[in-house]
């Protein structure tokens, strides 16, 4: 069996079982592509449809969803990314993406959960992947390519888990807020994750609870006042923001209904992050400080905690080493302006 040039065509030739099969393809990695799909289908004696007209196959389903669903939205990339993920399951566990999307069954579900296991992914990654593939099969049954959906399996997580935002998710989330008619949500993202400060806390901040490198939280849940230094982009974004700003004005003067409809919206662009609200930030803040190596008692002076079992929760994030100031956020936070 081989793929050889054509002209400006690539064809694809197979002999199975004494019968030939031969297609040709404007593109090298199609012909490859069907070639692999053949072969599979006839070993394991599976009827792969050629025609859209009654079915799709998995590569067909995703590429379409992209282009009607994700193509130019912010949340292209993620999906980029996403597919790429679950093409390297299909790829594995058939030897190509271009198996007949009807053909993925509970039991072919199953095995995705397994192989993500086997990958080292959490119970809560797995479900992300899970949401991404229904979405695509859920494109294609609304378009009839489909012809019945499976059970997708929704895996437990642990209870009371501490939600937090890496890396990654905090550049999607950075673009995401960053709108063509505004940057105050993105500017109280930077501000809430780095400082930790309580949502009310956050729209009740005026200009002169500012210094040139603090935050004071004069009313806090805990009922005790708190000092919290701000990293480098923290101050950026204080500084710009407070320059037309007299001493009594808010400095985020939004709502918690606003708050709430835009986070809404951004867990309904990225059903990856349906666990993320305001609060997560909060809980973010405390995560990276105590992963850092920030002693667990001066954690909870900056969260405001009014007993330390509350900040105990994170004890498991600390490593082995230690530190003693927020400079370890400027760490964190380097590149993310």
């Amino acid at each position: 069996m081989a793929v050889t040039q054509r002209g400006q065509n690539y064809q694809a030739v197979l002999m199975l079982r004494g019968q030939r099969y031969r297609k040709t393809f404007p593109q090298k990695g199609d012909a490859e592509a069907w070639e692999k799909k053949i072969k599979f289908s006839i070993l394991n004696n599976i009827e792969i449809k050629e025609t859209s007209k009654t079915s799709w196959t998995f590569r067909k389903a995703a590429e379409e969803c992209m282009t009607i669903e994700w193509l130019g939205e912010k949340s292209e990339k993620e999906n980029e990314s996403k597919i790429r993920l679950l093409s390297e399951f299909f790829i594995d566990h058939f030897g190509t993406d271009e198996i007949d999307i009807n053909k993925i069954d509970t039991e072919v579900l199953d095995k995705f959960v397994k192989y993500f296991r086997s990958k080292g992914n959490s119970d809560s990654t797995i479900n992300r992947k899970l949401m991404g593939l229904s979405k695509i099969m859920r494109f294609a049954h609304d378009r009839k390519k489909v012809l019945e959906l499976p059970k997708f399996p929704t895996k437990k997580e642990q209870k009371n888990r501490i939600i937090y935002i890496s890396k990654e998710e905090e550049i999607i989330l950075l673009d995401f807020f960053d709108f063509s008619w505004g940057s105050i949500y993105r500017d109280y993202y930077i501000v809430a994750v780095d400082t930790g400060m309580r949502r009310g806390e956050m729209l009740k901040l005026i200009k002169k609870d500012i210094t040139s490198s603090n935050v004071i939280v004069w009313d806090s849940k805990s009922g005790k006042s708190r000092d919290i230094e701000l990293t480098i982009r923290a101050k950026k974004v204080l500084k710009r923001i407070t320059l037309v700003l007299k001493d009594t004005d808010r400095v985020f003067p939004i709502s918690e209904t606003q708050l709430r409809y835009y986070f809404e919206k951004m867990r309904n662009t990225f059903p990856e992050m349906a666990d993320v609200t305001p609060h997560t930030m909060r809980h973010t803040f405390c995560t990276r400080l105590v992963q850092g190596g920030k002693p667990i008692n001066e954690v909870k002076e900056l969260m405001g905690h009014s007993e330390i079992t509350t900040t105990m929760r994170y004890a498991h994030f600390a490593p082995k080493r230690g530190t003693s100031d927020v400079s370890l956020l400027d760490e964190f936070s380097s590149g993310l302006e």
